[in-house]
């Protein structure tokens, strides 16, 4: 046996006492025992005591020969002989002759022993042969069908044993049958592995019972044909031929119906009693490779090395499967960079691969004997009319709808300021600038009528391998591709190792390597040239490179200034000499510290003290002072986002009528431009609030989109803010519309479906409390029942927003404000303009319809009513002006709730038409003036040069 395989083998001994042992050997490979041996662990096992006895290592020796097995045929018909071939090598697969070889051929028949079926030996032929140069054969015969398994046996001088095995396969034979009606499997084994068009394949069909009908089904992407057959024996062999558009597969399938013996539980056939029906089925791909669809291309350079920037040709050829000459073929040529392609360890993908890959078979199939139950054959009666009981002989297969599951990758340096790098004597270094790792894209090469065509290269300036690649088509459906390789190199080569960029103020180390790709030590004379940065040492070097080596060479330096650093590196040795100039950017320096203030002047003056900084570069910073008359930006978009909203639900209604009601005042006093005029808005409000009462519920909630849906709590807390709203604002709102939602948002907590979590719960609760409170129906005591049923820092920040707004003002909740107050302020995340808020999502945070900018004006709309003079007002403010995109926010309830608390900043701080001029100071020394008159969102700011500032 081949330790190799990691098989373990048990042996059977008998001890002096009389005792049963068993010796289990476990293989474990070692790099030092292979090929020659292997270190196993051998433990003795007492099956009497029931204990391991012992353990000792072993070292097995495995064969130093090889036997090998081929067959020309998979199966064979019932009465022809089965040829196989036989070969014996050594490990290193060398052939070895006069070694005896014996070869054995089993028949695998089926029996029933200890409750099941199981395959055995018999009908035991043998055949004994010596190896040759050549494979010597054995034939054996094959008057019963079935499965036969083939063995070869072969040992070295040594005696050390080696084993192969294959199956191949008989017309006829018998499978294991089966005693209740169920799905058998058929086996279908194919003549060769693969074929090509023109071809007859032909599959052996064995069936678990017969006599059977049986249907073939071929298909490929849908079924292309079927064809009906009777088994009378065990098996059958059916033939589908092979035609061109059947590449790249096929995909068979069998199914047969017929009736089965009934057994008992010995798996005895049962007298007296009818036959039980019978149905298998069984698959198989066929496969047929594009052989005959492959281009052969070959690409072949005129010169395998070259110059950087050197130009050469390459010649392409074309042949098909046949090896004739293709002409009009399209073939697309990639020249590139090696390097570059390492990266990303890019391979050329092979296109016969990516266009003909194996197709499924789209099909499935239902088979209606799976609901047949047997009963106890002893209550049949033997009747005639048990041949009835058969008729249930269907089968039926259909296509898949689209979409279903198809079937189926530091040297000597000397200073060398001497040097006549110019000399009128010495020839001109060709510098190298284009480092370009694309040499060539040709996308459309055509052959001519030989096959053949031409592509011209020029190489660019890199030192590298260029990969050469080649892919071609003809006609649509025959591919080919190649490749090939291009170096470009010369006897005495510069790499410079720049970085990818500099900041101003650096001072680094320009790496050189020099390259000498000759057999003779070079001595080279390099030098730099730089431009926007300043060499620290001597600019030449005189260095040895020994043959075939590199050496490397730095140049410190440091930068001048902020733009583009560019660099010139020549080398001369003798005759050879090469150049290359590299830029690279030099970026200003990154701000280590940078301070912001941002504060309101109602009237007079402030002082603001400033520092002058230090150990600053005086090139870059500076001080900006910006002013304006209003932290309002032009909100017209976000109100055109809600009046033109596409969709209609009554979330979606409701924050229209908010939108519009919220920003009447602030609109009308910026003039703002591109609104409906405020006849057409109006009508709107009207026009929305009778939709609404169009969808209001008997228990007057409000659905999503239509009256008699469940109504949802949020949409329906939503729809009575927009109602209230309204009448704020002097649109008439039915009464018996405004007292029904009063009285759901009442008794908010029994519409809650039985899935909502106690957040989910919280925040809906919090949000109905608050708009009470805005209907006239403030409640105190349950919003602090609500604030106490969990520690803050648990609750949703959302319903902090909105009970905070219920209890503002109440003297018995002074400590429950306070305690908001400060979570409140430890959640803000502050910049030196802006300030947002922390939040929290979970999975139902979809039926709140949260947001991160809705959860920062829900807070502002509160602290605003809370503490006016609150530092964080003016830079949530700015927060959130900065994340408009488009000039609106990204949904309705982020515009709406944004719109509402911007209308109470805007009422609360700029209810005064600005007139004003703002003048600036730096110390003694007059700066700026802006001048405000009238209402306007315009910054006007003022720069400060950092030299200013540090003189």
């Amino acid at each position: 046996f081949d330790p190799y395989g990691g098989e373990v083998e048990t042996f059977e001994g008998v001890t002096d006492a009389g005792g049963e042992h068993f010796l289990r050997l476990d293989f474990e490979e070692t790099e030092e025992a292979r090929p020659h041996s292997v270190l196993a662990e051998a433990t003795v096992f007492d099956v009497n005591r029931q204990a391991w006895a012992g353990t000792t290592s072993l070292l097995v020796h495995p064969a130093q020969l090889y036997v090998g097995l081929r067959s020309e045929r998979i199966f064979v018909d019932r009465g022809d002989p089965l040829e196989i071939e036989i070969i014996v090598t050594d490990l290193d697969g060398n052939p070895v002759v006069d070694r005896p070889v014996k070869v054995t051929a089993a028949r695998l028949e089926w029996k029933y022993s200890k409750g099941d079926w199981r395959e055995e030996e018999a009908d035991l032929q043998e055949c004994n042969q010596g190896s040759q140069e050549e494979p010597v054969s054995c034939t054996f015969e094959t008057p019963v069908g079935g499965r036969y398994q083939i063995t070869a046996e072969v040992t070295d001088r040594q005696g050390r044993f080696n084993r192969s095995q294959f199956t191949r396969w008989v017309s006829g034979g018998e499978s294991p049958p089966s005693r209740r009606v169920e799905q058998e499997t058929l086996t279908l084994i194919p003549d060769q592995d693969s074929y090509q068009p023109g071809d007859t394949a032909r599959v052996l069909v064995q069936s678990p019972f017969s006599p059977a009908e049986g249907m073939l089904t071929v298909s490929r992407s849908g079924m292309l044909y079927t064809e009906r057959f009777e088994i009378t024996e065990d098996s059958i062999t059916l033939e589908v031929p092979i035609e061109e558009e059947h590449i790249p597969n096929l995909v068979l399938q069998v199914d047969l119906v017929g009736a089965a013996p009934r057994l008992d539980d010995q798996g005895e056939e049962l007298e007296g009693v009818p036959p039980r029906p019978a149905y298998a089925s069984g698959q198989l791909q066929l496969s047929i490779p594009p052989l005959q669809r492959t281009l052969s291309l070959e690409v072949m350079p005129r010169d395998n090395e070259l110059a950087p920037g050197g130009e050469t040709l390459i010649d392409l050829e074309l042949k098909d499967a046949s090896g004739r000459p293709v002409e009009g073929a399209e073939l697309a040529v990639v020249v590139v960079d090696e390097a570059i392609l390492a990266l990303s360890n890019y391979q050329l993908a092979d296109p016969v691969a990516v266009f003909y890959q194996d197709r499924g078979a789209e099909l499935s199939s239902s088979y209606g004997r799976a609901s047949i139950i047997l009963v106890d054959p002893l209550s049949l009666e033997v009747t005639g009319e048990a041949e009835e009981k058969m008729a249930d002989r269907f089968f039926a297969t259909q296509s898949l709808e689209a979409g279903a599951v198809m079937e189926a990758e530091a040297p000597m340096e000397a200073p060398a300021a001497d040097m006549a790098m110019e000399s009128p004597a010495q020839p001109a270094i060709q510098i190298r600038s284009d480092f370009n790792p694309l040499a060539t894209f040709a996308p459309e090469v055509r052959t001519d009528r030989d096959g053949k065509a031409r592509v011209e290269v020029k190489l660019p300036d890199n030192l590298t391998r260029y990969r050469v690649m080649v892919v071609a088509v003809d006609d649509g459906n025959q591919f080919g591709s190649a490749e090939t390789n291009l170096t470009a190199r010369l006897p005495l080569m510069v790499r410079p190792s720049a970085p990818r960029f500099l900041n101003f103020g650096d001072k680094f180390e320009l790496p050189v390597v020099l390259q000498n790709q000759t057999d003779e030590e070079m001595s080279v004379e390099v030098v730099v040239q730089a431009g926007n940065v300043e060499l620290l040492e001597d600019p030449g070097l005189r260095v040895t490179v020994p043959a075939n080596d590199r050496r490397e060479v730095r140049f410190p330096a440091e930068t001048v200034m902020a733009g583009m650093a560019r660099f010139q590196i020549a080398a001369v040795s003798g005759d050879f000499a090469d150049a290359a100039v590299i830029e690279l950017p030099v970026y200003t320096p990154a701000t280590t510290e940078a301070f912001a203030t941002y504060g309101v002047v109602d009237e007079g003056s402030i002082v603001q003290p400033i520092q002058s900084p230090s150990n600053v570069f005086p090139q870059f910073g500076g001080l900006e002072v910006s002013t304006s008359s209003t932290a309002l930006q032009a909100l017209t978009d976000a109100l055109i986002y809600l009046t033109s909203y596409p969709f209609e639900c009554t979330e979606q209604i409701a924050s229209r009528i908010l939108g519009v009601a919220a920003l009447r005042d602030v609109l009308d006093a910026f003039s703002a431009e591109g609104l409906p005029s405020p006849a057409d808005m109006e009508a709107a409000v009207v026009r929305d609030i009778e939709m609404l009462e169009g969808l209001q519920n008997y228990d007057g909630g409000f659905p999503y989109w239509r009256r008699g849906q469940d109504s949802i709590p949020f949409n329906t807390i939503h729809a009575a803010y927009a109602m209230q709203k309204a009448r704020e604002m002097d649109y008439r709102v039915p009464d018996e519309m405004w007292f029904s939602v009063l009285a759901y948002l009442q008794d908010i907590e029994s519409h809650y479906p039985h899935y909502y979590s106690k957040p989910t719960r919280q925040t809906l609760s919090a949000y109905a409390l608050h708009v009470r409170m805005l209907m006239g129906d403030r409640d105190v005591d349950k919003a602090r029942d609500l604030f106490h049923q969990d520690p803050i820092e648990e609750l949703p920040i959302d319903a902090v927003a909105w009970i905070w707004q219920v209890l503002i003002d109440d003297p018995n909740s002074n400590e429950e404000l306070e305690a908001i107050r400060r979570y409140v302020n430890n959640r803000a995340v502050e910049t030196p303009g802006a300030a947002n808020f922390i939040t929290a999502f979970d999975d139902q945070s979809y039926l709140l319809l949260n947001s991160n900018r809705r959860t920062d004006g829900l807070l502002l709309d509160a602290m605003i009513r809370d503490n006016p003079d609150n530092d964080l007002n003016p830079k949530v403010v700015n927060g959130l002006l900065a994340h408009r995109s488009e000039g609106r926010w990204s949904n309705t309830q982020e515009n709406v709730f944004i719109l509402l608390a911007l209308d109470r900043y805007f009422n609360t701080f700029e209810a005064l038409t600005p007139d004003f001029v703002a003048r600036i100071w730096l110390g003694d020394t007059y700066v700026a003036e802006h001048e405000f008159v009238g209402r306007t969102t315009d910054t006007r700011l003022t720069n400060i040069p950092m030299a200013f500032l540090v003189d």
